[in-house]
């Protein structure tokens, strides 16, 4: 891995790309035009908070995203952020897209991250057959897929394809998609909509309720091989998709901006939840019959003032990793295998220190915080459900980063899946 320089935080040490083919594109002018829209798609974004804000306890109550978010969603670009150009995309810098999310966690924790993961899955489209983008985005660049990646239902060989069966869990934001994605271990299956019988009952839970996380059950389905994403094609830069996609934004990993979209919303979520701490602390009287203001606790200020630093910390970082990241990939340059596996360790770990700075602070929230309807209680509860995630296992990630300092040996590299090729590429 080479020597390890503690004091190298100002860039991300790089190599030349190993993808064989050469960009189609300029990387200059394309990363001009990439940040011009970012910039415009932040400021969209920002219009459209107060109303996805407004439409949270509707999302909590129904067990969904509002629709009314969705569409407020859709207006501002967020389901056409990953869309390839030619399919009337943005391609925006992940940055940008990341930003975006993280202003709409504050408003509604469950439609930022539902945001993040329905779009997270066109980048994965973007790298498969081009007859699968044709008829994944026909009817627009908003088309959207939901996903369950864990490789629970079963799939068999047959002539042209596999025949899906079985259930498959946790599909965040079904209602709101067109597709879904289904993990099968090595490789993972895009699927109609029309294919799948959603369980709307499957889905009863204490945080994140928005998100609509529900069981997918498809019966002896037909999924023909060009609606196969293989993993083991995006470990060796073999994605059919980049033969008409062949310009920065995908050559980035699917991987890497899948595990980095959950840290968006955590971040989000956390801010919007320190945001309210705030505004009600600057009401609120300490009661135990002193009749003080509750900003007046100097326990609070240097618990608040941490949990401020922790948060703003995170999201400078995650965003700045994800600049450097998009940067090097306009220059045809791509992160060292070390810089991979921090980055991977730095978004995961983004989750689990916004969930331990909002435990901080909560001691402080005050009786009322508990109450139902209260966005404190609501952004805990969320937090809290977040820090499951498998993309927030930070231990796992911290092990696989300083394990490659000391070149120790990784996963094997025999099984190519979704948690291989999330380390490995």
């Amino acid at each position: 891995m080479g020597t390890f320089d503690i004091f190298a935080t100002a860039s991300i040490a790089s190599r030349k790309s190993t993808n064989p083919l050469p960009l189609d594109v300029d990387g200059t002018a394309y990363r001009e035009r990439a940040l011009a829209a970012g910039a415009e798609f932040v400021a969209n974004v920002e219009k459209v908070v107060p109303l996805i804000n407004a439409h949270r306890a509707e999302s909590e109550r129904i067990g969904r995203v509002a629709n009314a978010s969705v569409a407020a969603m859709k207006e501002v670009g967020v389901f056409r952020a990953l869309t390839p150009l030619q399919f009337g995309g943005l391609e925006l810098p992940p940055a940008a897209f990341f930003d975006g999310i993280m202003r709409i966690g504050a408003a509604d924790p469950s439609a930022a991250w539902i945001g993040g993961q329905l779009t997270v899955h066109s980048f994965e489209v973007a790298l498969m057959d081009e007859r699968m983008q044709k008829e994944f985005w026909a009817n627009g660049p908003d088309t959207v897929a939901s996903s369950s990646y864990a490789p629970i239902g079963k799939a068999r060989v047959v002539e042209g394809g596999y025949i899906l069966d079985g259930t498959w869990t946790f599909s965040s934001g079904v209602d709101h998609a067109e597709w879904v994605v289904l993990g099968g271990g090595d490789r993972n299956y895009v699927v109609p909509l029309s294919d799948v019988t959603i369980d709307h009952e499957s889905w009863d839970v204490s945080g994140l309720r928005g998100t609509g996380s529900k069981a997918v059950t498809l019966r002896e389905v037909f999924v023909p091989e060009y609606r196969v994403h293989k993993l083991a094609d995006t470990l060796n830069d073999a994605d059919a998709g980049l033969v008409i996609n062949n310009r920065p934004l995908f050559r980035l990993s699917f991987s890497a901006m899948f595990n980095s979209t959950m840290s968006n919303a955590a971040i989000g979520m956390t801010m919007g939840g320190l945001q309210e701490f705030i505004e009600q602390t600057r009401v609120r009287l300490g009661r135990q019959g002193t009749g003080t203001a509750s900003s007046a606790n100097p326990f609070m200020q240097v618990r608040l003032a941490q949990a401020l630093t922790k948060v703003k910390g995170v999201r400078q970082r995650h965003l700045e990793n994800w600049r450097m990241l998009f940067d090097l990939a306009c220059r045809e340059e791509e992160p060292t295998q070390m810089e991979k596996l921090r980055v991977r360790y730095e978004a995961s770990d983004a989750a689990g220190t916004c969930f331990e700075a909002f435990a901080d602070i909560w001691p402080h929230a005050g009786a009322a915080a508990i109450k139902e309807g209260n966005p404190m209680q609501n952004a805990f509860r969320d937090l809290m459900a977040m820090r499951n995630h498998g993309s927030a296992g930070r231990e796992a990630a911290a092990c696989q980063y300083i394990g490659s300092m000391f070149d120790q040996p990784g996963p094997s590299q025999s099984k190519v899946d979704m948690a291989m090729v999330s380390y490995y590429k």
